[in-house]
């Protein structure tokens, strides 16, 4: 997967998505610092600069159309922090841009017969609650609406789904914190897409819990009733609750009925009503301090002890007169002053004596310091030291705070990129490539040179009458027309180079992807392929070739026995069928699905060869 980053920043999709095996086609970056710091960790890869201008030159064909397009756009446009203009900003007008950019890609790709884009976009919650209805207006844009979408309600939701005539978009408000960075960031995140099979709310949306069958209601049973009856129990794991001890409220100061009725704790005073009176006994004789519920069994974990008894036996616990500590400056010099007259419980400033004397007496033994531009790195999940780069002819170890802070700020949130980009991989289908296949004890520089059976060549070859090799090496091409891997068959113009025909194409293994792309192009300008490749539905090579091929023919009967390129022999034992997916420009039906037996192929083959033995020897 290749993607293109728009107001690419300091890149937390590539700090993100590196894990995934994704790469950078793009990117799109105006600010100087952020653009510096792209140019440290990827300079490789090109940034565009304006990505107002980048519509047209994919248009052109200048710049490559990605698989996805990711990108937040300016968000001060929209934040509560702003001044809110919406798309009366010039910033809130990129919100339109990005969907311009988003539909030329989809164009693009289209024409080169390949799935739509994937689309990734961020903002700040403020965007939901524009007063210009900015965030309907996007809406509108990527799901091919004519007009603004207006939100149910009047307001917009923090998560939801549209399905309009050119895409599927999902958006819902996510929050660094719940990701395993320590800073509450929300964010609106929105995935979109036009490609068949791939359901943006199953990226973004999460299914609460499973389903269940909860029983059936039961009525009382007698332990409730239990529950009152019996005081503070053995404490323990109890699952009886009818035997499980509990505190029940105690009575006094009347001489009939039921005192096990709890009722409101008063702070003191005798009634003869159980309805009021009610308070806590603490046992004066008990030096230990606990409350002890009378009639039971076991202890309550130790409260505030009480007074009275025995002298010495307690001591209240709560101080009812606050001590006050003032530091009073004096002719003859400072002095402490301890007051308990009961006046507020805080401290003094000094005042009096001579000027000068005596100090505040509130002391800061702590404050409140600015975060570290590393700690600010952690906060959005970058490596540490991500933006400490050389500046303006300055080593990195003189890189100025400023410019890191200010970056750092306007980034996403690496962890939630990575979850976003984690759940696109899983809805995609699975893209495999030759360590897929397993088993292989060829040698690496060898497993892209396998060479296609002479037998099953030769008879393919008189029903297509092949012009050209075009993924072949000196040592497997079977026609005298062939293209190597020094010749880059797939930067070639075969419609320049070869006559109207078919080319024959037994690709890399590794990666078919751009061998169907170039084969779908060329079929465009006459040029025919039929190309022979694992017979893998699953993959996603497999979906794009099927949009484009007239026909795709597997081939039964058994397996294919290709010839190794180091030894020159036949090996058995291949893990997988084979099919033959075949573009041709002259058919008028499309989407075809033929079989063929190996067995047939390899006899039509061996005559085929056997008779050009003898005529080869006569020209000889």
């Amino acid at each position: 997967m290749k993607y293109g980053s728009v107001c690419s920043g300091i890149e937390a999709a590539s700090v993100a998505w590196e894990s995934l095996g994704w790469k950078p086609a793009w990117f799109s970056e105006i600010e100087p610092f952020p653009s510096a710091v792209l140019a440290h960790h990827w300079p490789e890869v090109s940034n565009l600069g304006d990505m107002t201008a980048i519509a047209a030159r994919i248009a052109a064909g200048e710049v490559e159309a990605p698989d996805i397009l990711v990108g937040g756009t300016p968000c001060q446009a929209f934040s509560v922090a702003g001044l809110r203009n919406g798309l009366e900003d010039a910033r809130g007008q990129l919100t339109l841009s990005f969907v311009e950019l988003a539909n030329a890609i989809d164009t693009r790709r289209n024409d080169n017969n390949q799935p739509p884009a994937l689309i990734v976009w961020e903002n700040v919650p403020g965007v939901l609650s524009s007063k210009d209805n900015a965030f309907g207006c996007f809406l509108a844009g990527l799901a091919g609406e004519s007009s603004e979408l207006l939100a149910p309600g009047g307001k917009w939701s923090n998560a939801g789904c549209v399905y309009g005539p050119a895409r599927i978009v999902a958006w819902r408000v996510l929050d660094a914190q719940f990701f395993g960075v320590a800073q509450r960031r929300k964010r609106v995140f929105v995935v979109a897409s036009a490609r068949n099979g791939f359901d943006p709310a199953a990226v973004l949306f999460e299914f609460e819990g499973m389903r269940r069958d909860t029983p059936p209601r039961r009525e009382p049973q007698s332990s409730v009733a239990a529950l009152t009856e019996n005081g503070v129990g053995t404490c323990g794991a109890d699952d009886n609750q009818g035997q499980a001890g509990h505190l029940i409220a105690f009575g006094g100061g009347n001489t009939s009925g039921s005192i096990d009725v709890a009722a409101c704790l008063t702070a003191k005073g005798q009634r003869q009503d159980f309805d009021v009176e009610t308070f806590a006994l603490a046992f004066a004789e008990n030096s230990r301090g606990e409350l002890r519920f009378q009639n039971g069994d076991g202890n309550i974990t130790g409260p505030l002890s009480t007074g009275g008894g025995k002298p010495g036996q307690g001591m209240p616990a709560i101080i009812s007169e606050p001590f006050t500590i003032a530091i009073r400056g004096r002719a003859e010099g400072s002095s402490v002053e301890v007051s308990n007259d009961g006046t507020s419980n805080a401290l003094l400033t000094p005042n009096g004596g001579r000027a000068g004397m005596g100090v505040g007496a509130i002391g800061w033994g702590m404050q409140v310091r600015r975060l570290t531009p590393v700690e600010c790195e952690r906060l959005q999940g970058f490596p540490d030291d991500h933006t400490l780069i050389s500046w303006r002819g300055k080593d990195a170890t003189d890189c100025p705070d400023g410019p890191r802070y200010r970056a750092i700020g306007n980034s996403m949130a690496v962890p939630v990129m990575r979850w976003i980009g984690e759940r696109i991989a899983a809805a995609l289908p699975i893209v495999k490539t030759i360590g897929d296949y397993g088993g292989s004890t060829t040698p690496p520089e060898h497993r892209d040179s396998w060479q296609t059976p002479p037998e099953i060549f030769a008879a393919l070859n008189r029903d297509f009458r092949f012009v050209a090799d075009v993924a072949a090496s000196a040592q497997n091409h079977l026609l005298p027309v062939y293209f190597t891997e020094q010749d880059d068959a797939l930067a070639q113009d075969w419609a320049g180079r070869l006559p109207i025909g078919f080319a024959w194409c037994n690709p890399p293994y590794s990666d078919i992807s751009p061998w169907v792309k170039k084969a779908a192009e060329e079929c465009r300008k006459g040029i025919g392929t039929v190309m022979l490749v694992p017979a893998d539905t699953s993959v996603g090579w497999f979906s794009l070739a099927r949009g484009s091929c007239t026909e795709v023919r597997f081939i039964i009967d058994g397996r294919l026995s290709f010839i190794r390129a180091d030894t020159g022999k036949p090996v058995n034992g291949n893990n997988k069928g084979s099919m033959l997916l075949i573009w041709n420009p002259f058919a008028s039906d499309f989407g075809i699905t033929g079989y063929v037996s190996r067995d047939t192929l390899m006899a039509i083959g061996r005559k085929l060869l056997s008779d050009r033995e003898p005529a080869d020897e006569r020209a000889a």
